[in-house]
């Protein structure tokens, strides 16, 4: 291989790196160490939910408690994990990957998820994204979703599996819609077929709402046999 050429290599290898594994804090750019994503101070600006409710996640004044809403009307889905509130350093890396195509925040994100449910001690049989609706994969190019959920496969060892999840209509956007029309929007918008029986599974999602994605996919996958349904989301709105 000439100089040239190697060069040019190298050059490109050098770019691709630093777009997935930046050397400084990527919200504040102060220079970091060992390629680390965020400095210290940039990560305690994150909020974490000290206290949810024990089945959706939404933040409580108690513990162990279960919301007015989930006392009402039990959602579909076991349990959502969210550990932060979707505001601040949290809302803008999500933005940041979702709308600037920022890969590097789908790993940050993914360990800063894996910190949160690795003591947990939780086993699904596998992790499964919010599947992307094909002509909206197409005009983003990716799902941010799945990008995360790479990450916690490579951390928490479970299987990724999306291919029996998929999303049949192309519905308008969630957060175009005010609540009460967000679970008519989502009906029947998904379909589940696995070759084989999987028991539990955990939903890979960004942040999570109102909840109603949440729930119109565990309605999917429980209806096809599957007995226990998390939700594990970076942020709780």
């Amino acid at each position: 291989m000439s100089k040239f050429i190697s060069q040019k290599v190298n050059n490109w290898l050098k770019t691709a790196q630093t777009g997935l594994y930046p050397l400084s804090c990527f919200i504040c750019q102060q220079a970091g160490q060992h390629g680390l994503d965020l400095c210290p101070a940039c990560r305690r600006e994150l909020s974490p939910i000290e206290l949810g409710c024990s089945i959706c996640g939404i933040e409580l004044s108690t513990a162990n408690a279960v919301c007015g809403r989930c006392l009402k009307s039990p959602p579909a889905f076991n349990r959502v994990e969210a550990p932060y509130r979707y505001q601040g350093s949290a809302r803008f890396l999500i933005q940041q990957l979702k709308f600037q195509s920022k890969y590097c925040c789908a790993r940050i994100i993914g360990s800063l998820m894996a910190s949160h449910l690795k003591p947990l001690n939780k086993t699904p049989d596998a992790l499964m994204a919010v599947p992307l609706h094909i002509k909206r994969l197409s005009e983003r190019g990716f799902n941010q979703s799945e990008l995360i959920a790479q990450h916690l496969q490579q951390q928490l060892k479970v299987p990724l599996r999306n291919q029996p999840l998929t999303r049949l209509r192309n519905t308008a956007k969630q957060s175009s819609l005010h609540a009460d029309d967000r679970r008519n929007n989502i009906h029947q918008a998904f379909s589940y077929q696995a070759s084989d029986k999987i028991n539990s599974i955990a939903i890979i999602d960004d942040v999570v709402t109102t909840g109603a994605t949440a729930d119109e996919l565990a309605k999917t996958l429980k209806q096809a046999g599957v007995e226990k349904v998390e939700i594990w989301a970076f942020a709780r709105a």
